[in-house]
């Protein structure tokens, strides 16, 4: 149940919005010296319904091409979770990379890594807490490119693989994956 309150403000901007004025906005508005608090006001539940229905198609309308509501937050973004010179030397080579796929700029991604003296960096590429790529880098910093690359074909052809088959197995029965 959506606060009465709340509904009230979504139907005063929509109507803002809809008249193209601020004049409503002025006359309510505080004047600089009193503090801005909103005035109590009571509405009537019935005339809040009638402005509800008479307004909801514009309303949802409004608040979805404002907030883009159909839109994810963020994607294309590279997590640099990385420790050492290596590390960071492979997370800068697979961005660069990432940047340039079309498939890559469309997900999330986090690049972690786990130093070892003895045999290594351990680094791992992982979208939603699923290892797509790991390898152990060498200690050659000039090695480290070819990894990179390895690592954004490996996880492309994961990415394409896993669309492939979420659309051959789509069930409108099923859940998405949770956790």
């Amino acid at each position: 149940m959506v606060c009465l309150r709340e509904l009230a403000m979504v139907v005063a901007v929509v109507l803002l919005i809809s008249c193209g004025s601020l004049a409503w906005a002025e006359t309510h508005a505080p004047a600089p010296s009193q503090p801005a608090v909103p005035p109590e006001t009571s509405v009537s539940e019935d005339s809040l319904e009638e402005d509800e229905v008479l307004e909801e198609g514009e309303a949802a309308e409004e608040l979805s091409r404002q907030f883009r509501l159909g839109e994810p937050g963020l994607a294309g973004v590279v997590v640099d979770r990385t420790i050492t010179m290596m590390g960071k030397t492979f997370y800068r080579r697979f961005s660069q990379l990432s940047a340039d796929s079309h498939i890559l700029t469309r997900t999330t991604l986090s690049i972690n890594e786990r130093p070892d003296a003895r045999w290594g960096s351990q680094v791992w590429v992982a979208e939603n807490n699923r290892i797509l790529f790991q390898a152990t880098l060498p200690p050659r910093l000039s090695d480290i490119d070819r990894y990179a690359e390895a690592a954004v074909e490996q996880v492309e052809q994961l990415l394409v693989q896993r669309s492939i088959m979420e659309a051959l197995e789509s069930d409108p029965d099923l859940a998405d994956e949770e956790i």
